[in-house]
């Protein structure tokens, strides 16, 4: 990969947009709601109630591990490479191991602590949420499972892949939502930065330069870039109602930015893909996602692209612009672009072609 210096080309150097920014006093996410959010999330995913015997059941059905031995896995077998093809083929053998509570508390400390890293909460407040859902001694509003302390720690290592997914879903999830005070947002006048820092691929054999975008010089060659977000350049470099876009950073004061919290009030920052103006004289902001497969399954890995659909749909309302999230449906190999409500399902008709909206 290469760099090389990039100049703002000067038509666009009046352009400006308020950018949102996260408030300068730190709000750390609050450990009341998030169990509030946790629990709530688990009781609708998995039909969950307040018979904890009941909800065992219904956990084990959806592969939740209840046993009460350490299960590890390795692999078996012999390798002519190094490859992944041939280290997955290998094949798996389950590993049992008898639970001691001094060599598996300080993992059951460990899972805890990984866990609460993953969503943003330390590991007080994280083990204090799995205690208060799952241990029997401590049986509340909260309790979803009534453990005895191994299994708990039996239960939280054995799981703990599944339990970081789905709390982290739990931050995301519109249908685990509670209704929150929102926290002060900054507004200020944005401008595109007079100087980017352009990566490329040098050796790709596309160096073609791509004159709309409004960087003299920026190649379409471009990285790190998805492969959606390649699709994307491409579709506006050769689509005459485009006038010229604009490719936004990831993180950083000198990109545009929206703000937006997760289900327990913690700020983030959303970085939009793209900023595009058309010929009719309106500006789009755009966000690129992972496609539908062939088969229409979702390939998008954000757990928080509904939530950011939801803060661009008021900024965009708030500013009289135009937007929306634009994913690539595989079947027919067509960009498409959902600008009024969000669905994952790319049969929904709130998903349309691009090329008959843009």
């Amino acid at each position: 990969m290469e760099e090389r210096d990039l100049t703002l080309k000067r038509e666009y150097s009046h352009f400006t947009l308020i950018c949102q920014q996260k408030t300068n006093v730190p709000f750390p996410r609050d450990a009341k709601l998030a169990l509030k959010v946790i629990k709530k999330y688990f009781a609708i995913q998995y039909n969950l109630d307040g018979k904890a015997v009941e909800n065992r059941k219904k956990l084990e059905a959806h592969k939740y591990d209840f046993n009460t031995d350490i299960i590890d896995y390795t692999k078996s077998g012999e390798l002519a490479t190094l490859s992944k093809e041939e280290f997955d083929n290998l094949n798996e053998i389950k590993i049992r191991e008898k639970l001691t509570t001094h060599k598996h508390g300080k993992e059951y400390h460990h899972c805890v602590a990984e866990i609460g890293m993953k969503v943003g909460l330390d590991y007080n407040n994280m083990n204090a949420i799995m205690r208060k859902l799952f241990l029997k001694d401590l049986r509340s509003e909260y309790t979803l499972l009534i453990l005895e302390i191994r299994e708990l720690y039996a239960f939280v290592i054995n799981n703990k892949p599944r339990l970081i997914d789905d709390i982290r879903i739990a931050m995301a999830s519109e249908t685990a939502q509670i209704k929150i005070e929102s926290n002060m947002i900054t507004e200020k006048p944005w401008s595109f930065p007079l100087n980017y820092m352009f990566a490329y691929d040098g050796s790709a054999k596309d160096q073609m330069e791509l004159i709309k975008n409004v960087y003299k010089g920026y190649r379409a060659s471009a990285e790190v870039r998805s492969e959606p977000e390649k699709m994307f350049e491409k579709y506006c470099e050769s689509n005459n109602h485009i006038e010229w876009f604009y490719k936004n950073g990831d993180k950083g004061n000198e990109y545009f930015s929206i703000v937006y919290e997760d289900n327990t009030g913690k700020q983030k920052s959303f970085y939009p893909d793209y900023i595009v103006h058309d010929t009719e004289g309106n500006t789009w902001i755009i966000e690129t996602k992972g496609g539908f497969s062939k088969s229409g399954q979702s390939e998008d890995i954000d757990k928080f692209t509904s939530k950011k659909f939801a803060v661009l749909k008021k900024y965009l309302d708030k500013y009289n612009l135009q937007g929306g999230i634009v994913r690539q449906d595989k079947q027919s190999s067509e960009l498409c672009i959902c600008t009024e409500e969000y669905s994952n399902d790319i049969k929904d008709d709130n998903w349309k072609l691009l090329k008959e909206i843009l």
